[in-house]
């Protein structure tokens, strides 16, 4: 068959769907037991110092970085989302790829999940040192950067240029 005809795209589908779906359940299930389990602001140790569960509301993106309204951060997600299901498309079928991108998409849905509903998003991982904390994040967020290490490693490493001899 053809390169990049139906059968890459049902190829793609097959991997990618599951890991979107994964992402989105895992995302919303550890959401809904912290806010059925925990109060707002409250911190439990889970691994000493180095792990907690904080349980936040985030009106922001990623690290904290406000760009906007919740609508304005809402329409750039989308957009990056369909960006990506763009690329996820038209990509050469890669295993590593389009798990990548999947993770990424799926904890884009499910963040965007948590703005439409309630204009904020739930984090609750928490991890540091006694001195120093890292961004307070949720399943999601983890889906999203690491998937975007794992895509950019991808490219960056494992990509030929089909240009090159």
């Amino acid at each position: 068959m053809e390169k990049f005809g139906i059968v890459d795209f049902k190829r793609k589908l097959k991997l990618g769907l599951p890991v979107i779906f994964l992402v989105m359940f895992l995302d919303r299930l550890t959401k809904i037991l912290v806010v059925n389990n925990m109060e707002l602001g409250e911190t439990i140790s889970v691994w000493g110092w180095f792990f907690k569960l904080t349980y936040v509301l985030n009106p922001n993106v990623a690290f904290s970085i406000r760009i906007g309204n919740s609508t304005t951060m809402l329409l750039l997600n989308i957009l990056a989302i369909f960006i990506l299901l763009i690329y996820f498309l038209k990509t050469k079928f890669s295993l590593v790829k389009i798990i990548a991108l999947s993770m990424i998409v799926g904890g884009a849905f499910g963040n965007n999940y948590d703005r439409i509903k309630s204009g904020v998003v739930i984090d609750f991982l928490n991890f540091g040192t006694r001195g120093w904390r890292f961004a307070i994040f949720n399943i999601a967020d983890a889906s999203i950067s690491v998937g975007i290490v794992i895509l950019l490693i991808s490219i960056i490493f494992f990509e030929r240029d089909e240009n090159q001899i």
